[in-house]
């Protein structure tokens, strides 16, 4: 464990010094993934990632200042709609996995979704898909986006102007250790109920709530944000099993075409919000891009671009596609079936 996240810290420091975007994030996954896959005896912390998500979730909500809060509301609509579109996109990625990958309607549809991994993993093995597929898939996916991403941003998009908050350790260390502890132990107590991206949400919620409310601590310190970020990274590296990845060549490959046009079906959507809300374009990609909450809402915050409004599109897509995904899949599947077996099949 130690030599895992040792790899880890060694992977930020030198993506540090190459001056590699998100650094802290990217080299330690880069690193996680490399000694997997080379067979190395990785072994990553208990709970490592769900204490990284309370630590980015508590930052995340303490920017919900009531400014911040209201002019997020505002883009609920704009939310909605957009969820929709990227629904689209997904399904049409599905039929594209379908063809290139060679794999079945329902474990092509549960891969593409544009939700977690663990939770289509387990509905995917409820509806009788191949949870292997979908976890590879989805892994790929998140992977390739948290990497490309950021670099795509630092080449092509624009810094936000959104400021670091300096944090007052003397004054708020205590504060914001309680504050930590609490987001932690009620992550913990709503994660039975099966609520998507738990040890996220409800930090996320907790911090808006302090913010609002007007109390202190109003701030993440850089160094704890970093350190989760390493454990995150490490720990997002360590899943590519080379066994799975090597038993699916063309699944994996498939993977990576029908990312590529999630990609770019992402830029378009996101082209279009900022034509109907006037957002940065660099904003805008990184709320829509269908990647993990956590490494969407880090790169934002290490852009300086608006990471409240990243994490409230992102939490929107997840609670629309997470409420629609029976009605959606049972389309989906009505309308990929050949026509032989649609004349028959009864109507969603």
């Amino acid at each position: 464990m130690a030599s895992t996240l040792a790899a880890g810290a060694c992977g930020a420091l030198l993506a540090k010094l190459v001056g590699v975007p998100l650094p802290f994030l990217l080299g330690p996954l880069v690193f996680g993934a490399a000694a997997t896959l080379a067979g190395a005896p990785v072994l990553t912390v208990p709970y490592g990632r769900q204490i990284g998500q309370v630590v980015v979730g508590v930052s995340i909500g303490l920017r919900f200042i009531p400014s911040v809060a209201v002019a997020t509301l505002t883009l609920i609509p704009v939310m909605v709609a957009v969820t929709v579109l990227v629904i689209v996109a997904t399904s049409i990625a599905a039929l594209l996995l379908m063809r290139l990958g060679g794999v079945d309607r329902e474990t092509a549809f549960f891969a593409t979704a544009a939700a977690g991994l663990a939770e289509m993993a387990v509905v995917a093995q409820n509806k009788g898909a191949n949870p292997d597929i979908v976890a590879v898939v989805h892994l790929i996916r998140v992977t390739s986006i948290v990497t490309s991403v950021p670099i795509l941003l630092a080449i092509f998009g624009h810094p936000g102007d959104v400021p670091p908050v300096a944090v007052p350790l003397a004054a708020e260390l205590l504060p914001l250790a309680g504050l930590l502890v609490v987001s932690g132990i009620a992550a913990y107590l709503v994660a039975p109920f099966g609520m998507p991206n738990t040890w996220l949400l409800i930090p996320t919620l907790i911090g808006a709530l302090v913010a609002l409310s007007g109390f202190g601590p109003f701030a993440v310190p850089k160094l704890l944000l970093n350190l989760a970020q390493i454990v995150i990274g490490t720990w997002i590296g360590c899943r590519f099993r080379r066994e799975i990845v090597a038993r699916l060549p063309r699944v994996s490959l498939a993977a990576v075409a029908t990312t590529a046009f999630l990609l770019a079906s992402a830029a378009l959507i996101a082209s279009l919000v900022c034509w109907m809300t006037g957002l940065p374009f660099s904003t805008a990609f990184l709320s829509i891009s269908p990647a993990g909450v956590t490494e969407m809402v880090l790169t934002a915050t290490a852009m300086h671009l608006d990471a409240a409004t990243v994490t409230g599109f992102q939490i929107m897509r997840i609670a629309v596609v997470m409420t629609t995904i029976p009605l959606v899949f049972r389309l989906f599947a009505y309308l990929s079936a050949p026509d032989a077996d649609r004349i028959d099949a009864p109507r969603p």
